[in-house]
């Protein structure tokens, strides 16, 4: 049998997992350690022998039914490689290049989702931490909510210091500004930042002169090139008919204005 959980709901009841998770439980519990351990490696949620996330922490709760601490790390390796994927780490583009990077900020979310994970396991095997009988129930909602304070608080630390360095010469904006401007333009970024942040900065936009804010609206947005050498190639120079310093020193007068317009945020 599995060893019931413990913590409480707002009724008084006790917590109870799903009856498939119960079913599955009962099975591995019949099986050998490394028999539940070569199972866990299974990915595909389809097959009969997959090992949900669920039953994956009970036997990391309770060291004594994974009978080595080979097995618990095997477990805990493959629960640790599943929260990586249900907090993944997008690439972006970086301004003036051909390459891509990581989201500085999709990799501080998904750092602390694990930390935070890591650090009630560890207090678990203390002490029984109920917070992990939620886990044990809804593992994949558990570590939604995780992942959503985790990138709440993320984006509210960036928002906080944003700034773009005025020494910099290619005056590209901070990834979070970056991050914001493509968000007013495709719904796939939005939810990624915050409302009242893209709200103020879309403000902040239409308010700079029309000519400032085409600019800012081709280079950023549209992700187009100021001047290429190849002459099939859309530009702004082309678009606007005006010389490429002459962009320049608009795009620059309207960063100015944009990091005045947020300054309280580097506060």
């Amino acid at each position: 049998m599995a060893i019931p959980l413990r913590k409480q709901t707002n009724d008084g009841s006790i917590y109870c997992r799903p009856n498939s998770v119960e079913e599955a439980l009962e099975v591995l519990l019949k099986l050998s350690p490394q028999e539940v351990a070569r199972r866990s490696c299974i990915e595909d949620c389809e097959h009969p022998e997959y090992v949900p996330s669920e039953c994956m922490l009970h036997f990391l709760r309770h060291a004594e039914l994974a009978g080595s601490e080979d097995v618990l790390c095997d477990l805990f390796v493959v629960l640790r490689q599943r929260i990586l994927k249900a907090v993944p780490v997008r690439k972006k583009h970086v301004f003036g290049s051909s390459k891509t990077g990581a989201n500085s900020v999709d990799l501080e979310i998904r750092d602390a989702v694990l930390d935070k994970f890591q650090e009630m396991i560890c207090a678990d095997r203390i002490k029984y931490d109920e917070r992990l009988d939620f886990y044990e129930c809804r593992f994949n909602r558990a570590i939604d909510k995780l992942r959503a304070t985790a990138r709440k608080t993320a984006w509210h630390e960036a928002y906080r210091y944003v700034s773009v360095d005025s020494a910099n010469e290619s005056n590209d904006p901070s990834e979070e500004v970056e991050l914001a401007l493509k968000a007013m333009k495709s719904p796939m970024y939005a939810e990624e930042v915050d409302f009242l942040y893209r709200s103020k900065l879309r403000a902040a936009i239409i308010s700079l002169p029309p000519d400032e804010r085409r600019v800012i609206e081709l280079y950023y947005v549209d992700d187009m090139s100021i001047e290429s050498n190849d002459g099939e190639t859309s530009t702004i120079v082309k678009i606007l008919g005006c010389t490429e310093k002459t962009v320049r020193n608009r795009r620059d007068r309207a960063l100015q204005k944009l990091r005045d317009a947020l300054g309280e945020e580097d506060a």
